[in-house]
């Protein structure tokens, strides 16, 4: 016990001199490039998508404006831009600084509330598996994840030293990771933070127009850019399309013809336009099966006939009304499976999941392929528990004009075809260049076995519930100096991961890279400083001796 003790002791006092962030940065690159072993740097979530974009970002007229509206444009522009760099040893050495970059902004974070905060934030980053597999996966979670680092040191920093100037600062940092991917701009709830802290009304008020002001303006921006080029202003466009369609059609399976009018309007065009095409045609589609088996690819071809019957310009207005009706009509289910899938992101670990490349079959195998039969005749078994093989037109080739559509030649066979020959050679240019990007993953020999003893290790770690729940404990037993400044953060993720599961399903790569707030919030709870010459005393000036959340008289 006494060793321990005394390592303690070492730990917290190397905190408190620069040489610890030299030791962290150090340990930090020590633990990836072991994790490195097993994980090599990959492809993460989504990645073609956001080399897609970044790919056509550079020209104002997109071949697919419906793909370029769909993502913001920071994580494409990251990634994308690192991958441009054609080097793998780049793409590796970018992860690793970034993870130790992380590790150190989060733990700087802590170390307002003390030491001890500061290392055990630290040794919970470096240790936590998820979070290496975050930082292992080129996607926009790797993006995120370093955002929301410097998004919560600046709005940390704001609550215990409030001003004018660092509000509008947290602004920004706010439409910074909203603009990494849709789902953030629920970080935007956090602007009502001024409003809370002890101060006259005046400077509350001050404060708040300030943040979100700076946030507002740098969103419309973008709007505003959308606008320019796609002729549509949305910072991303397809809301009313996703929450709570998707879940409430693809998840839930709630969205029913008789659920209300724009129900019954859905099912009609369903009916009329969809169902009498290909794959739906040769499949026997009907409707209690399109409506009762709902997918992402029957979602995606509700969004391409929205496109086509109700116009561009509707943005998705009768799909937003059929899934408010489908909560509405099913309350019960909907609230408790997003209460369910909340849990979910707060319990789940995340694994890296990397398995050996399969063996190539031999040339001239032949490879029986499941057959379904429909209507008499067999067809293709369709992947993933599909009930068609395609979408009958994806949602990422809308656009305003139609010009460009896909065409069936058969139940299993289609093609893009475009009213204009030099989309169609850009499409095939861009297709190309993308594929040249993806080149720069680094291929070279790694460890199968110590991957999958590393995803094993990560059932190990605490769940994020439990950093919750013991910062909770803590605040209330010990009352440490300014724990309320730890709020933010913690609830801001939460919104996060609620909208997120109100829409989607729970993906436990959603709530990694929002785990510091939680493990922030457990170290100020259990160990943060109690007396008045704090860590964080020192480190931050004009700081109320007595609880901002205090109402101001």
């Amino acid at each position: 016990m006494s060793a321990l003790r005394r390592l303690w002791s070492g730990a917290t006092a190397l905190a408190e001199r620069p040489l610890g962030a030299v030791v962290l940065v150090v340990a930090a690159l020590a633990v990836f490039a072991i994790q490195s072993t097993g994980w090599p740097t990959a492809p993460g979530r989504d990645l073609e998508s956001y080399v897609a974009v970044y790919v056509d970002f550079w020209h104002t007229d997109a071949v697919f404006p419906a793909e370029m509206l769909s993502r913001t444009p920071v994580a494409p522009l990251v990634v994308g831009g690192i991958l441009d760099l054609g080097s793998p040893l780049v793409v590796e050495l970018f992860a690793a600084l970034l993870f130790a970059g992380t590790v150190l902004l989060h733990a700087n974070t802590a170390r307002l509330f003390g030491s001890g905060p500061a290392v055990v934030v630290a040794a919970a980053l470096i240790l936590y598996p998820g979070y290496g597999v975050v930082f292992h996966e080129l996607a926009s979670e790797i993006v995120f994840a370093a955002g929301f680092a410097v998004w919560t040191v600046v709005v940390v920093r704001a609550s215990l030293s409030p001003s004018v100037w660092r509000f509008a600062a947290a602004g920004a940092a706010t439409a910074l990771i909203a603009l990494t991917r849709p789902a953030n701009q629920a970080f935007l709830v956090v602007a009502v933070l001024p409003l809370a802290l002890a101060a006259p009304w005046r400077a509350r008020a001050a404060r708040t127009a300030a943040m979100a002001g700076v946030a507002v303006a740098m969103l419309g921006a973008w709007a505003a850019t959308n606008l320019w080029r796609y002729d549509d202003f949305a910072v991303t466009r397809g809301s009313e399309a996703n929450l709570p369609l998707f879940r409430a059609f693809v998840v839930d399976h709630i969205v029913e013809p008789d659920n209300g009018p724009a129900s019954r309007e859905l099912a009609a065009a369903v009916e009329q336009d969809l169902l009498t095409n290909e794959p739906y045609r040769a499949y026997g589609i009907g409707l209690d099966t399109f409506f009762s088996r709902g997918s992402p690819r029957l979602h995606e071809d509700l969004i391409s006939l929205s496109d086509r019957r109700w116009g561009w310009d509707s943005d998705y207005a009768i799909l937003g009304r059929v899934g408010r009706e489908a909560v509405r009509t099913h309350p019960g289910t909907y609230a408790g499976h997003v209460a369910g899938e909340l849990w979910e992101e707060l319990s789940k670990p995340l694994f890296a999941g990397r398995k050996e490349a399969a063996p190539q079959t031999a040339p001239g195998a032949i490879v029986p392929a499941a057959a379904v039969t429909a209507r008499g005749r067999a067809l293709p078994q369709p992947t993933e528990g599909e009930v068609v093989p395609s979408e009958y037109q994806s949602a990422q080739i809308s656009t305003p004009d139609g010009s460009i559509r896909e065409v069936w030649t058969s139940p299993t066979e289609h093609h893009i075809e475009f009213d204009d020959p030099a989309k169609r050679a850009r499409w095939i240019a861009n297709d190309r260049r993308a594929a040249e990007l993806f080149a720069a993953f680094p291929d070279r020999w790694w460890s199968p076995w110590l991957g999958l003893q590393m995803d094993r290790s990560s059932k190990l770690y605490p769940p994020l519930w439990i950093w919750l729940l013991a910062g909770a404990i803590g605040v209330a037993l010990r009352r440490p100096r300014r724990w309320w400044a730890t709020v933010a953060p913690a609830a801001g993720a939460l919104v996060m991961l609620l909208g997120t599961v109100m829409t989607v399903w729970a993906e436990p790569a959603y709530a990694v890279p929002v785990a510091p707030a939680f493990i922030l919030f457990a170290a100020v709870g259990l160990l943060g400083d109690r007396s008045a010459r704090s860590a964080g005393a020192t480190s931050v000036t004009s700081t109320p001796s007595t609880s901002a959340l205090r109402t101001s008289r």
